[in-house]
């Protein structure tokens, strides 16, 4: 048998035994996903204000002020709430972000004399304040109207309905103030993104490399019970044991990252930009976790001591490289030493991809830095595996 053929058959059994362990196949499947999901609901999705909105079934009228807000460029995600107490209750507890409450015979105190009155309830801070400005507007709008309809029908004009039908009208003709948005400062670090996409690219680098880390301890079983010595006394070098070793936890980091960018681009339509620079980038960083985990089989006394180290270095390498806080948000200090981790090569490759829409020239430089990382942790990783089973 070829020295490729034994390297391949070492890296074969090293996935089968990954994927026999049930508990691995937690971490491998399960994890990640309901994490990226916790992500995207906790900090993704759509940026609408949500609005409460108490009014009386059937009101004409007042569905209409709930259309004219709607409809309003703040975009309210209008939620109906069964009444007041109930809508008090979510703004407190800030399940939603305000709430109006439109009296029940809203309609019919529009048709006679008397002043419709409507609530406006937020807490203290300066978006509850805010999203007021629509609502005031909208409300104006009705008021307007309904002042110009009683003084037409006041004075013959038509009917009730006729007189509110023309003011409507006249009020849509009138000329108006015309205002002018422009957008000043910075477009925000996360345009372009979908609601799971900064989960889904953080997720991936993280557990990419945590699960290789926390698979060297197989490494370290191998040379304790002796399964590494035994193969050197075999016609097979140290180089094939150690390419076929480095080829297992190879396997099982681009399974990691594979099963993640399948699984979130179908169930969670995120898009992973041009394909040929995720694919480099992925593959790399897999190189990059393969060489980190090798090195600490090589190194580590037993394997309780791999898997401590390598959930510890797994996390502290992640949230430091902004799988954890987005770089976006860092101080400069911390982006600075985020640039010496390369987790952080990996994620802003991966999510300058998406957002930029670049193909894999965009991303050389965090190619050529993370390529550097592997050569440097592979070289290591062989260097001291050599020294670990030849004595």
């Amino acid at each position: 048998m070829s020295g490729v053929r034994k390297a391949l058959e070492i890296g074969r059994i090293n996935l089968i035994r990954q994927f026999r362990d049930r508990g691995d196949l937690f971490f491998l499947i399960i994890l990640p996903t309901l994490i990226i999901v916790a992500l995207g609901l906790q900090f993704g999705g759509a940026t609408n204000a949500r609005l409460g909105v108490v009014s009386e079934a059937g009101d004409p009228d007042a569905a209409a002020l709930v259309a004219a807000i709607a409809a309003d460029d703040t975009r309210f995600d209008i939620r109906p709430v069964a009444d007041e107490a109930t809508l008090r209750s979510k703004v407190e507890h800030g399940e939603l972000e305000a709430g109006l409450v439109i009296p029940a015979g809203f309609g019919g105190t529009l048709r006679g004399t008397g002043t419709a009155e409507i609530r406006y309830f937020g807490t203290s801070g300066a978006l509850a304040q805010g999203l007021r400005a629509p609502i005031d507007a909208a409300a104006a709008r009705v008021s307007a109207v309904i002042t110009a309809a009683r003084v037409a029908e006041a004075d013959g004009a038509g009917t009730w309905d006729q007189a509110r039908a023309a003011a409507e009208s006249g009020y849509a003709a009138a000329p108006g103030v015309m205002v002018t948005v422009t957008r000043v400062g910075e477009i925000s670090e996360f345009a372009g993104f979908t609601q799971f996409t900064l989960g889904a690219t953080t997720q991936l680098v993280m557990f990419t490399f945590l699960t290789s880390m926390t698979a060297s301890l197989r490494l370290v079983l191998s040379r304790q019970l002796g399964v590494s010595r035994r193969m050197s006394a075999t016609p097979t070098s140290p180089a094939t044991i150690i390419a076929g070793e480095a080829m297992g936890r190879y396997g099982i980091a681009v399974f990691q990252a594979t099963y993640i960018v399948v699984v979130s681009a179908l169930f969670f339509g995120v898009s992973w930009g041009n394909p040929v620079g995720a694919a480099a980038i992925i593959l790399v960083f897999s190189l990059v976790s393969a060489g980190a985990a090798m090195l600490l089989g090589a190194m580590a006394r037993n394997a309780d001591q791999a898997s401590s180290l390598g959930v510890f270095i797994g996390l502290a390498l992640g949230a430091l490289g902004g799988c954890m806080i987005p770089l976006q948000i860092m101080p400069a200090t911390m982006q600075s030493l985020a640039r010496l981790i390369p987790h952080s090569w990996a994620v802003t490759g991966l999510q300058s991809l998406i957002t930029d829409g670049g193909g894999i020239d965009s991303v050389a430089t965090n190619l050529a830095v993370l390529t550097g990382f592997a050569v440097v942790l592979l070289g290591l990783a062989a260097w001291r595996f050599r020294k670990a089973i030849t004595g």
